[in-house]
């Protein structure tokens, strides 16, 4: 156990900011004696030691409390995040520094790719790190891992760039409209890891009659979950998207059968399409 100043000692962190960040709920003391001293554990360090991690990231206190109060926060995932991130940062820096480090040997040869900026990599990773652990999970799930979804996001780097300056003016225009988009709702990880339970348990009556009971049970506990994620009544004509794009866009389906088994994408969206069998065709 350590006092506060026992605490301000050993971490660096001023009397001052401890007092602030148990103010704020960010890091509380393990228990206050009688006498009014505040006293902290090892949990307390570990928390602090996260802090601290986040702080390096730029991450401002109001998100680094969002992210850490939330109930299914895990230290050990976030650290994983954390190293993901810092890596790839320090990656770009050492680029950087090579470079300067060439030119005062005297190689006056100019390298203007080592300014290719992995800003927009960079922002996709934080603002999943700063997503609610459930739903971080549900992205693991479906993409295998948090590197395998940033390079799949940032893959054709040549259409982002062209999508940005058409719709935001600029590339840095659009990261800073990525950095203040609105995070999902705490919750929807969960949600999200829900639909993809039910769209694995469809996936697995391949070969089956897609009007069979179970089936149809489960592709109603879809829609079910999806109106709460989207909260709204009415998703029929957001249904019909979906389903339509299991069926016939190559590269959902190449996305969905690599997650689920060949085949579980057209299966999927057949059995859906099913179920909406009274609706008229999309077109």
């Amino acid at each position: 156990m350590m006092t506060i100043h026992e605490l301000a000692n050993y971490s660096g962190i001023s009397i001052r900011m401890l007092h602030y960040y148990d103010r704020i709920d960010l890091l509380k003391p393990c228990c206050i004696e009688p006498n009014g001293y505040r006293k902290y554990n090892e949990e307390s360090l570990r928390r602090l030691q996260q802090i601290m991690f986040y702080k390096e990231m730029d991450l401002p206190l109001k998100k680094i409390k969002e992210i850490m109060n939330q109930p299914l926060f895990n230290q050990k995932a976030a650290i994983k995040n954390q190293k993901d991130f810092l890596i790839a940062k320090r990656n770009r820096l050492t680029k950087l520094i090579e470079q300067m480090e060439q030119i005062l040997e005297g190689n006056n040869e100019m390298d203007f790719k080592v300014f290719e900026h992995n800003e927009l990599e960079e922002v996709f990773r934080s603002r999943i790190m700063q997503l609610d652990e459930g739903y971080q999970q549900a992205l693991i799930n479906q993409y295998g891992s948090i590197d395998a979804l940033i390079a799949r996001m940032t893959k054709n780097k040549a259409k982002i760039t062209e999508s940005a300056i058409k719709y935001y003016g600029s590339v840095d225009k659009y990261i800073e409209s990525l950095k203040q988009a609105p995070l999902p709702k705490e919750g929807m990880g969960k949600l999200q890891l829900k639909l993809d339970g039910i769209v694995k348990k469809i996936a697995a009556y391949k070969g089956e009659d897609v009007s069979k009971p179970e089936i149809q049970k489960l592709v109603n506990e879809w829609k079910e979950t999806f109106k709460m994620i989207l909260e709204q009544d009415d998703i029929s004509e957001t249904f019909r998207r979906i389903y339509h794009s299991y069926m016939n866009r190559q590269e959902i389906i190449k996305i969905m059968d690599e997650i689920y088994g060949g085949g579980s994408s057209v299966f999927v969206g057949k059995a859906m399409k099913y179920n909406d069998r009274d609706m008229p065709a999309i077109k």
